[in-house]
């Protein structure tokens, strides 16, 4: 395997900071929305029956889990910054083998190589699900 030329890593930086940009942006108007229906509600809009309230806690939870999965991808693009300025960008942190660039091209954050993405998906696809 080789590493990504330095072509591939222009592209791969170009698609990390687009990314990054639209998540901040995503991120930016989920807050502000937020923020407004806060105020709306503060402006005196009448209670709703019980299921108005669910539906609301439905959908706020839902916001919460979307925000939640953008901030984990921002801090995985931080990451791949990181490891391009330290010169492990395309090496696996599992395995230590390069990462194809093929892959670094479909999901630049990337920081396994295919096979230990899988053992790692395989080992903690439970994670973060509560346990009875």
């Amino acid at each position: 395997m080789t590493r990504p030329s330095r072509e591939d890593l222009g592209k791969i930086t170009l698609m990390l900071r687009d990314r990054q940009k639209a998540l901040l942006e995503e991120l930016q108007a989920e807050f502000d929305e937020r923020g407004t229906q806060q105020l709306i509600e503060l402006m005196g809009r009448e209670p709703g029956d019980g299921g108005d309230v669910s539906l609301a806690d439905a959908v706020a939870d839902m916001n919460i889990q979307r925000a939640d999965r953008q901030i984990h991808e921002l801090r995985d693009i931080d990451a791949a910054f990181a490891r391009m300025k330290s010169g492990d960008f395309g090496i696996c942190a599992d395995c230590g083998a390069e990462i194809p660039p093929q892959r670094l091209l479909a999901h630049p954050a990337a920081k396994r190589c295919m096979a230990c993405q899988q053992r790692h998906e395989r080992l903690f696809a439970q994670e973060g699900r509560p346990k009875l």
